[in-house]
């Protein structure tokens, strides 16, 4: 793709069995530039090679296992204390392991199942990282039919991340964990939870204009929770006939700076909403209203989602 703020390219290459050995494989290459976002310039590089294996005959398990280099430079930075220095250069050479389970009816809108991942990431400054970390990301949501015609179903989701840094090394942002938005926390905008820091917006010509936002940086923690009760409205609706649906839900989780299971339950914040899903071929279009129960200081109680699918 060629265009004169983004111009990219990639390259895949897969091979469905090995040798016949049950596995196989993808390599895969990818170059962008961007200067989209007006704020700075992106430059990213990345290589990577995958091995899958299913487990069992209805390929419903599978474990991966990954290479991946990548690197980001960042320039033309126009808010210069947006990005941190430690941010702008970063190299990353990662080994990951993951373990996947779906017995899901419907991925796009599961009524009964469950789906489970489960990775953890390696990115050791010896083979090529420009800092050195370790990384866990666990995933279980289960999803039950309460009527004979899976009319009424009761979804629940638990996601839990933690990181850690070696040798006094740095998180880079971008591999940070962020929440908040329609599919995680429907109390908090897009990323909205989680610490937060003040940010000069000064342009660099005039450094000491004073003017200050407040942006999320990420933690090394993540919870989230999420059950919610969907149901139909006896609505029709329009253009592809059939039913509205509607649905009530409670999301609950936060970021946290740092690893400790001391305070999780402390700064759990907590949200209660309700919406409506349009059925269409590639899924639900979701509208959904969350309010937030424990608001920090600053942050709204009230937020507003439209979009493509469930929330997981």
């Amino acid at each position: 793709f060629g265009g004169r703020l983004d111009q990219r390219a990639a390259v895949s290459l897969a091979n469905p069995t090995i040798w016949n050995t049950g596995w196989s494989s993808t390599v895969t290459f990818s170059a962008e530039r961007t200067s989209e976002n007006p704020i700075f310039t992106a430059r990213l590089g990345g290589a990577g090679i995958q091995f899958q294996h299913y487990l069992d005959k209805n390929r419903q398990k599978s474990v991966i296992f990954r290479y991946d280099f990548r690197r980001t430079n960042l320039s033309n930075i126009t808010i210069p204390d947006l990005v941190r220095p430690e941010d702008q250069n970063v190299r990353l050479s990662s080994l990951s392991a993951s373990f996947s389970r779906d017995s899901r009816d419907n991925p796009l809108d599961a009524h009964k199942g469950i789906y489970e991942s489960f990775q953890v990431d390696m990115n050791p400054g010896f083979m090529g990282s420009s800092t050195s970390f370790g990384r866990f990301l666990g995933q279980t949501a289960y999803y039950k039919s309460l009527t004979s015609d899976s009319s009424l179903v009761w979804a629940n989701s638990l996601r839990l991340g933690m990181e850690h840094a070696f040798g006094g090394s740095h998180i880079p942002i971008s591999e940070s964990f962020f929440s908040g938005g329609g599919s995680t926390l429907r109390g908090f905008s897009l990323n909205g939870a989680g610490p937060q820091r003040e940010v000069l917006v000064c342009p660099a010509e005039n450094p000491n204009c004073g003017e200050k936002i407040s942006v999320p940086v990420g933690g090394k923690q993540l919870v989230i929770l999420n059950s919610e009760l969907r149901f139909p409205l006896g609505i029709s609706a329009p253009l592809i006939g059939g039913t509205l649906g509607g649905v009530v839900f409670y999301d609950a989780g936060n970021v946290y700076s740092n690893v400790s299971f001391k305070n999780v339950a402390s700064d759990l914040t907590h949200t209660v909403g309700f919406g409506a899903r349009y059925k269409t071929p590639v899924g639900p279009v979701r509208i959904d209203i969350g309010h937030l129960l424990n608001a920090p200081p600053g942050v709204k109680t009230l937020q507003f989602f439209v979009t493509l699918g469930q929330a997981f």
